[in-house]
C-alpha cells in the first residue's frame, strides 16, 4: 500500500481519543437579574428548547409551567422548580423556589457559573457550581 492512500474500507467507528465529556451541557453564568429581585433564572431560548423542553417533553402552552426535580450534587439535597416559557422575552425560566432553594441557600451571585444536566436514568437535572464568583463579578 502507497503511504499516503488512506485504504478503502471502514470500520464505522472513530479513532479519536476522547479523554473527557463534559456532562454540564446546560451552563450559566448568574448576572443580577438572575439572583434579584425577579425570582427567576432566565434561560436563553437557544439553550433552553434543546437541552431542558426537548427532554421534559415540555409543551410551551402550557401557562403554569411544568414542575421539574432538581438534585444539587454538590449538598446531595432534591428541589422543586417550575419550568416554563417567559413570555415577554420567548425564553424560558426555572422559577418558584430559584431564589430560596437556590441563590440564598447556595449564596449564589452575580459572576457564579452554574450547570444543569439531565440525568436520564434518575429521571431529573442534576445541578452545580461550577466557578464561584470572584470580587469583579462583584463590581459589575
Amino acid at each position: 500500500m502507497e503511504e499516503n492512500k488512506k485504504p478503502s474500507f471502514s470500520w464505522g467507528c472513530s479513532t479519536e481519543l476522547m479523554m473527557y465529556d463534559d456532562p454540564w451541557k446546560l451552563k450559566k453564568v448568574l448576572n443580577s437579574s438572575d439572583v434579584g429581585s425577579l425570582s427567576r433564572l432566565l434561560l436563553p431560548k437557544e439553550m433552553a428548547e434543546p437541552l431542558v423542553a426537548a427532554v421534559l417533553g415540555y409543551d410551551e402552552n402550557q401557562k403554569e409551567g411544568m414542575e421539574v426535580e432538581i438534585w444539587d450534587v454538590d449538598t446531595q439535597s432534591m428541589h422543586s422548580l417550575v419550568f416554563k416559557r417567559w413570555g415577554s422575552s420567548r425564553s424560558y425560566v426555572f422559577m418558584a423556589n430559584w431564589i430560596k432553594d437556590f441563590v440564598k441557600r447556595r449564596s449564589l451571585n452575580s459572576g457564579h457559573e452554574i450547570g444543569f444536566h439531565w440525568d436520564p436514568y434518575a429521571n431529573r437535572f442534576d445541578f452545580s457550581v461550577l466557578k464561584a464568583a470572584t470580587e469583579e463579578d462583584f463590581s459589575n
